[in-house]
């Protein structure tokens, strides 16, 4: 891969900001003037990552993973620097003209062909239905409250009853062998013959708004099954997609919400009243991948699965699934066992978001599933209830929601408060904030003299010229190559800042981090150069120490007598200096 210049990494990271780019990946939340995140690179339970703007750098202090823009997206998309930057360049609206593994193409270069078969049949579909031969499937739609403006926003649109999509992929020069592998079609005897006819079709995408597969309906009553959808193909894995995902991207941002419902025409159903921030599984359970694509957008998430046992044992499973990721989201149920879509139709608008404005918990959800099997005249199933529910209640970490829960439970039961808090093993206690749990290092009086000369080094350029001057050089060989960093970089640009010197250091880990702890100690921004003097003088004698140490290291090696004596003779020397 190409390098990229300073000065184009530089201008790029002046366009954007991390806070804004962070933001796509995970949620975030302001305090004072710093913003913090639940850090994706260790298991996370509170929000350890601090993200500065002003600094535009980010810090876990926990785990201690820390860098600028380009590291951030390095470490969670586990790419390269050159990818990175060209990433994060995208975002701020600059294109380099510089090839990497992932830019090439808009797509991934083995898989575009695949992406243009399908992107083909989806405009193929949206004409037939805009035809003659769609008149009974606008009709369809149209009776089931869906506008023109919903079909074009959904691309929804028609196939046909011949083998019209085959022909047409096989007359663009496309192999008949790959779109039947991809599911747009089926081959007998050599002979292609479309997959999905005479059916309403709905476009499937990836989390880019790519076309990766259809789902088509039946709308005159057929004798066939309701649904065909397109088998799992190279581009389409259910258990890693959300449909709508793309566009719902800005809306859960927004609304710092995403609701999660089952089936595509839910998500449809919901925008039709004014409900965007919305994704759907497409009828799977939640994996951890659609759960880490959830985090990206929110972590106040709204499960709305069907209202019968199915979307219970769903929304069980999702609550599972999410908890991992340190999400507890909250729930809404359906009465009479619908989906959101036909709730919506029969119920109205009104009723629906009633239930929308009253989620339950998860605790409290599964509190419910609980009490509708419980008989509260028997006391055995009281009892059996009540240690059943004393297990979701050790999940709970607020002291206030535990306590309130508690009390209903209580009342419901008629079991004194103290009881149920016996059958509790880990009752919340206030929270209290950790601020940071890396490992501290003893360290000797040399090492902390280095670490002050190169704080005050990142900050001022009278400190950088001393210690060209006057040392040099260093005992600790990774703060040694930083010094020599901090050189380089005032050489070429004639000033330093702590912002640019790790965009300077581009994925030099190891270097970013300890630039970033040496710039957190606690010490006044102001320098002062008798401080500073007093550093290298005990660095000096660091330096004379470490070449002590060395010298009694080749005099206990040496077995030549008289080459010994002159090693002694030089440490009797370095012995008096070091006295001095």
């Amino acid at each position: 891969m190409e390098k990229i210049p300073y000065e184009t990494i530089l201008d790029i990271s002046r366009k954007v900001n991390i806070v804004d780019v962070i933001a796509d990946y995970l949620p975030l939340t302001k305090r004072g003037k710093n913003y913090f995140a639940i850090c994706p690179f260790h298991d996370d339970h509170n929000p350890s990552m601090s993200i500065s703007e002003e600094k535009q750098i980010y810090t876990c202090f926990v785990c201690g993973a820390s860098g600028n823009v380009f590291n951030f997206v390095i470490n969670y998309e586990k790419i390269s620097f050159t990818e990175a930057v060209n990433k994060v360049a995208r975002k701020a609206g600059i294109f380099l003209d510089i090839k990497t593994k992932s830019n090439t193409s808009s797509f991934d270069d083995k898989n575009n062909k695949y992406y243009e078969m399908f992107l083909l049949a989806c405009k193929y579909y949206k004409n037939n239905i805009k035809t003659k031969y769609g008149i009974n499937a606008i009709k369809y739609l149209h009776d089931r409250n869906l506008s023109d403006e919903v079909i074009d926003n959904f691309e929804i649109g028609l196939s046909m009853n011949g083998n019209e999509v085959s022909k047409l992929l096989e007359k663009k020069g496309f192999k008949k062998e790959d779109f039947v592998n991809i599911g747009l079609s089926g081959s007998k005897d050599n002979f292609c013959y479309d997959i999905f006819r005479n059916r309403i079709m709905f476009p499937l995408y990836d989390t880019l708004g790519h076309v990766v597969g259809f789902s088509g309906r039946i709308y005159n009553g057929e004798d066939e099954s309701k649904y065909v959808n397109s088998k799992e193909s190279v581009i389409f894995k259910k258990g890693s997609l959300l449909y709508n995902y793309h566009r719902a991207i800005t809306h859960a941002k927004d609304k710092n919400e995403i609701i999660i419902v089952e089936g595509f025409m839910d998500v449809i159903r919901l925008y039709t009243i004014g409900i965007k921030n919305v994704v759907a599984t497409m009828g799977t359970a939640i994996t951890r991948e659609h759960a880490l694509l959830i985090r990206r957008l929110s972590s106040n998430v709204i499960l709305l699965f069907d209202g019968d046992k199915a979307g219970n044992k769903a929304t069980l499973s999702a609550i599972e699934e999410l908890e991992k990721i340190n999400i507890t989201p909250r729930v809404i149920r359906l009465e009479e066992d619908l989906d959101p879509d036909d709730y919506i139709i029969k119920k109205g608008i009104d009723k629906f978001n009633t239930h929308y404005n009253n989620a339950m918990s998860s605790i409290e959800y599964k509190i419910s599933l609980d009490k509708e099997k419980t008989n509260f005249n028997d006391f055995n199933e009281v009892s059996s209830y009540l240690k059943s529910v004393s297990k979701e209640l050790e999940k709970i970490d607020d002291r206030v929601v535990y306590e309130l829960t508690v009390k209903k439970l209580a009342k419901q039961t008629g079991v004194d408060i103290e009881t149920i808090n016996d059958l509790v093993k880990n009752i919340p206690k206030e929270k209290i904030n950790i601020i940071d749990k890396r490992k501290t290092v003893n360290k000797d009086k040399f090492v902390k003299a280095e670490e002050y000369l190169i704080y005050y080094m990142l900050k001022n350029k009278e400190a950088i010229k001393i210690y060209e001057e006057k040392i040099s050089y260093l005992t600790n060989e990774k703060l040694s190559k930083i010094a020599d960093k901090i050189l380089a970089f005032y050489d070429e640009n004639h000033y330093i800042n702590i912002t640019d010197f790790v965009l300077y250091l581009e994925d030099e880990d190891d270097l970013i981090k300890e630039v970033l702890k040496i710039d957190e100690l606690s010490l006044p921004d102001s320098m002062n150069e008798e401080q500073i003097n007093d550093y290298i003088k005990t660095i000096d004698k660091g330096l004379l120490k470490k070449e002590i140490n060395n010298l009694k290291d080749k005099i206990r090696r040496e077995v030549d007598t008289s080459k010994k004596i002159i090693l002694l003779q030089k440490l009797t020397e370095l012995k008096k200096r070091e006295c001095k």
